[in-house]
């Protein structure tokens, strides 16, 4: 499935279902938020999403909160949480 064909799916659903219209952007968001919560190693979540950088650890921090309760029930998935989106130690 196309991106554009994809998103005119999502897209159509929405407005049927009288849902607020989402962006491209957002869904990457999301998918960079569930993919953790499903075991994904966050190496994996870099090139799954496209990112050339590290800009989805910004995204990953943000949502540290909501993210909690899933990461700490997963012990070695929360220390990679931990160790890539804490400051360093100095």
């Amino acid at each position: 499935v196309t991106k554009n064909k994809f998103l005119l799916v999502i897209t159509s659903t929405l407005k049927a279902a009288r849902r607020p219209h989402l962006q491209g952007h957002g869904i990457c968001i999301r998918l960079t938020l569930e993919y953790p919560l499903q075991n994904v190693p966050f190496d994996v979540v870099k090139v799954k999403g496209r990112w050339a950088s590290d800009a989805f650890l910004i995204y990953l921090h943000q949502h540290a909160q909501i993210l909690a309760p899933y990461m700490q029930a997963q012990p070695c998935l929360h220390e990679s949480f931990l160790r890539l989106t804490l400051p360093p130690f100095r």
